[in-house]
């Protein structure tokens, strides 16, 4: 099947249009039932516990936002004054009411790391996140111990990039949230949607090109782990995501690959950065992906009871899926079990954007 696309930055009058972003699309896979039940409809189990990866996550990035932001601020220097207002603009725009505080923490820092280290410490410490005494790897101190080992790897070369780098208050590349209207065309009827998302940064790297930046967080890294990003559909739709966004063409993307916590052997590395590009039969294959995601999403949406049930996926990372005990009843029974579920709306925005290029 031999599929064409078109891409543009969504406005106010497409918000008839389905959103789907990466998380759902890539849940309706692994399991129709999972991913209608918890992106779809919204719905989850009742009384579940705390997702200590996810929230570990959540506060790491944020983590890495910062960095960024002061990679940025070192890229102007020779001008204070219009450091101050990057960090003023950006730095509310990511952390809020919780700058003052970040820069209190830094006002004696030494030098450009120390200025790093210690103001990465302070949005950690301001995120939210709490140890659990059942989880002993994503504690505190071990996702500080992480953060200084990032910082001591990072690329102070590669340049953030920014749309007009004589206004402070211009786009940059940290933390972009999308919003993407994408029409399919193919051998069946055109398929329109919103992609939304939120790309962790776009940088230029030592040869001038652009290129995204993502940042992932796991237990344990390897070849394996680095190869699974060679044809994966997330970079190759934040790579289109990112083209739209700049409008400029952004087909390169690293890989930031940090494990939580440091690995004690150096058998195992605890950081990889891995490069990839996205070539044109990367984008056919993303976008019939889509067609028939889009398509098996559309026919069991609000219907979880008749939808495919992938067995392979009821133990995922260890653990068992939520909805078994929705999946092992009988079809009176889980029309019970639904009206129990618990609503809990899932957006990679919070909400979608809706408004066009540029935050000034």
């Amino acid at each position: 099947m031999q599929t064409s696309f078109t891409c543009r930055q969504a406005t106010q009058e497409d918000s008839q249009y389905e959103t789907y972003d990466h998380t759902k699309l890539s849940a309706i896979n692994t399991c129709p039932t999972w991913g209608i039940l918890r992106y779809v409809m919204h719905k989850r189990m009742g009384e579940a516990g705390r997702a200590m990866a996810l929230e570990a996550g959540s506060a790491m990035h944020e983590c890495f936002s910062y960095i960024r932001l002061i990679s940025l601020m070192n890229q102007y220097n020779h001008d204070e004054e219009f450091q101050d207002n990057l960090w003023l603009h950006h730095g509310g725009r990511l952390f809020g009411d919780r700058l003052s505080v970040i820069g209190d923490a830094i006002a004696d820092a030494a030098d450009l790391m120390d200025v790093a280290k210690r103001g990465s410490i302070a949005v950690l410490d301001t995120s939210g996140y709490y140890d659990d005494p059942r989880d002993k790897r994503r504690t505190l101190s071990n996702l500080e111990e992480c953060i200084y080992a990032y910082i001591n790897k990072w690329r102070w070369d590669h340049k953030v990039w920014m749309r007009d780098p004589t206004n402070p208050r211009s786009d940059v590349g940290i933390e972009i949230p999308f919003d993407v209207v994408v029409q399919l065309v193919g051998d069946g009827p055109y398929i329109t949607f919103r992609l939304t998302g939120r790309v962790d940064g776009i940088h230029y790297n030592t040869a001038g090109d652009l290129v995204i930046h993502d940042n992932k967080t796991a237990s344990r890294l390897n070849d394996a782990w680095s190869q699974s990003f060679l044809l994966s559909h997330q970079i190759t739709g934040y790579c289109i995501a990112a083209s739209v966004f700049t409008a400029e063409p952004v087909h390169k993307a690293e890989i930031l690959g940090l494990s939580v916590p440091l690995p004690k052997s150096y058998e195992f590395a605890g950081y990889i950065r891995e490069t990839v590009s996205r070539h044109n039969y990367h984008y056919q294959q993303w976008a019939n992906w889509l067609v028939h995601t889009i398509t098996l999403a559309r026919q069991y949406a609000g219907n979880p009871i008749d939808a495919p049930k992938y067995t392979h996926s009821c133990n995922r990372y260890f653990r068992p899926c939520s909805f078994i005990p929705f999946c092992d009843s009988e079809a009176s029974e889980q029309r019970i079990i639904l009206t129990e579920m618990v609503d809990d709306e899932w957006s990679p925005l919070g909400k979608p954007i809706l408004d066009g290029v540029g935050n000034e």
